[in-house]
């Protein structure tokens, strides 16, 4: 909806310019009653803030936002004044584009946690519960701490991730461009050497079949990478049935299975212990928190816990009817129960599986290296043996 610029008057006189979306300038005349303010004078359509937004939303972060946000905050500034200086950064246009949008939905008597839920594509699912609960219980800056630290760790995890891969990522592309370049180059042109040669040996039939299979059938390598590339779409797609078969099938798969279940069960307890420490109802924060898990397979064997959670059962209970929930994690949590420090053992769940995943992580990737270095030099090794017969081979007849 297009944005309306009115003058106008509070209940306590106070005359100021605002902001307000409406179907036309009538309905937003209408909105600003229905919020007990007087329109004095219409000034025109307002540009929409959401559409400079939009041009700068691929770069927007939401933890730099929230890292930039908590400091004033935490210095008693107002939430309208905090988002007015963030408006007015230079540094970051994508988190001034934002602020700025946020800063007139509150102006319009909107509340943070409802325009940031309308902007969800934008900031993490949780967001919006954690600071509507803030806003509730009067704790907005406590809340947003607990994001901050959210997102950091969140981030320092996906950045461990990233850094790790880098290394064996470059000897894997270094390796496939190498046996491109031998198979689709040098082995053709040594084999169209040994055919004017008329040799006829095993090594040689071995070479021209190589060559062969490259020459005639190249077009497979580019149609495998844009089929791979729409299998990856499909599986980033939440709802596809790719998606959903492949959840299922990866959480069987050795060492992997055991790191995506690991990674989802750390994404849940952090979630639900942030949300119970910033007093949202333990039955909220499992909506919430289910809404975080990334495989549709551990999420839906968790879909019916708030069902039984209302039928008085413990969260340690509910949860061992998943079967995908590791047992020690149902160990920490029954004894957070006894003691009634559950949020407070949900982060120690947390943080185990996220020790885990990294471990997981830097071991299999470990053993990837020298799994690619001993592959490529067997590929290479036998190209180079078969290469070395054939000239042998040319040898002898030339004898």
């Amino acid at each position: 909806m297009p944005l309306y610029k009115f003058k106008i008057s509070d209940a306590k006189g106070v005359v100021s310019e605002t902001l307000i979306e409406g179907e036309s300038q009538a309905d937003a005349t209408r909105r600003l009653q229905r919020r007990s303010l007087i329109p004095l004078a219409f000034l025109g359509e307002g540009t929409d803030g959401r559409q400079k937004a939009g041009i700068v939303a691929g770069r927007f972060n939401a933890r730099e936002f929230t890292e930039r946000l908590v400091p004033l905050v935490e210095a008693d500034i107002t939430l309208e004044k905090a988002l007015g200086i963030l408006a007015d950064d230079k540094e970051n246009l994508a988190v001034a584009a934002m602020a700025a949008d946020l800063r007139r939905g509150l102006h319009e008597g909107r509340k943070l946690s409802e325009l940031i839920r309308e902007r969800g594509n934008a900031f993490p699912q949780l967001y919006a519960g954690v600071v509507e609960a803030g806003e509730e219980a009067g704790a907005l800056s406590l809340v947003l701490q607990e994001l901050r630290k959210f997102l950091t760790d969140s981030a320092e995890l996906a950045s461990f991730i990233i850094s790790a891969s880098i290394y064996p990522a470059f000897i894997l592309g270094a390796g496939v461009c190498m046996l491109i370049f031998i198979f689709g180059v040098i082995i053709p042109k040594f084999a169209s050497t040994l055919s004017a040669t008329g040799i006829k040996s095993t090594a040689t039939e071995l070479l021209l079949s190589i060559s062969g299979f490259f020459r005639g059938y190249w077009w497979l390598l580019p149609a495998a990478i844009i089929l791979l590339i729409l299998l990856i779409r499909q599986v980033r797609t939440p709802e596809s049935a790719i998606r959903k078969l492949w959840d299922r099938y990866i959480l069987k798969v050795p060492v992997i299975g055991r790191m995506v279940l690991y990674s989802n069960v750390a994404r849940f307890s952090r979630t639900m212990a942030i949300l119970l420490r910033s007093g949202v109802h333990l039955l909220q924060s499992v909506t919430i928190a289910n809404r975080v898990i990334q495989n549709s397979a551990f999420r839906e064997s968790i879909q019916g816990l708030s069902g039984e959670l209302r039928q008085g059962q413990k969260l340690s209970a509910a949860l061992s009817q998943s079967s995908y929930i590791p047992s020690l994690m149902l160990e920490m949590l029954n004894v957070g129960e006894e003691t009634g420090a559950v949020d407070t053992m949900l982060d120690r769940v947390a943080d185990r599986y996220e020790s885990d995943l990294r471990k997981g992580i830097k071991n299999l990737l470990n053993l990837f290296e020298p799994v690619i270095i001993i592959l490529l030099g067997l590929a290479v090794g036998t190209i180079v043996i078969l290469m070395f017969m054939a000239i042998m081979d040319m040898q002898n007849v030339a004898k």
